[in-house]
């Protein structure tokens, strides 16, 4: 199952990096956008528990498929989950409508789940799937987002943005945001612009430093 991003990590050149959500966290303000909510804790749990399945889904199907995993099963019912029926219906959802993206622009990984790293703006990351996509007629590197959410926003954008300036994945020409209703399985994608922004790279990039500046202090 997806890992969560870590808030700090010790890179392999033994500098402290700032995982590239938790340095957008302390810009969401200047992108007016609200925090994050998912109503009473109990409701916002279920929504986290889901969408972290549904990329575990998704992804490890993808894996399967390429003959990356031996085999492929839907991650099983946490019990505090609450609906067990729901639970899967959601995740056949979810596969199905991935599947559909994978076959109508012939996407072969390279690399899922991957970590980098970029010593620069002192952020690691990790990204759903950088992958070869046909785009129009031509085959292209892209860095590929997923998203179960019922609205995207301008920081998923900037998160594409980030990722794109890690070492590990400056090959991308293209970033995308994989847009998926949890309930329907219906999927759109969003193309990123992965030259804009800067200013708002100037800003995690500083956010990083706050955070590095905090963990040293402590």
């Amino acid at each position: 199952m997806q890992q969560p991003e870590p808030r700090t990590q010790i890179g392999p050149d033994g500098k402290l990096y700032v995982g590239v959500t938790s340095a957008i966290k302390l810009v969401k303000f200047l992108l007016e956008e609200p925090a994050e909510s998912y109503g009473p804790p109990a409701l916002a749990r279920v929504h986290q528990l889901e969408g972290t399945a549904c990329h575990a889904a998704c992804l490890d199907f993808l894996a399967h498929t390429f003959g990356w995993l031996p085999e492929y099963s839907v991650p099983i019912w946490p019990t505090e989950h609450g609906d067990e029926r729901r639970w899967y219906n959601v995740l056949a959802h979810a596969q199905k409508g991935f599947a559909e993206f994978v076959a109508q622009y012939e996407v072969e990984p390279i690399a899922i789940e991957a970590e980098g790293f970029s010593p620069h703006y002192g952020l690691v990351g990790h990204v759903d799937l950088f992958c070869l996509l046909k785009r129009g007629t031509r085959r292209v590197k892209a860095i590929v987002d997923l998203k179960f959410v019922s609205k995207l926003m301008e920081s998923h954008r900037l998160q594409v943005r980030c990722y794109a300036r890690l070492n590990e994945f400056k090959g991308a020409n293209l970033g995308l945001l994989y847009h998926a209703d949890r309930t329907t399985g219906n999927w759109k994608i969003e193309t990123v612009d992965l030259t804009t922004g800067l200013e708002y790279m100037a800003a995690v990039a500083n956010a990083a430093r706050l955070f590095s500046w905090a963990e040293a202090k402590r």
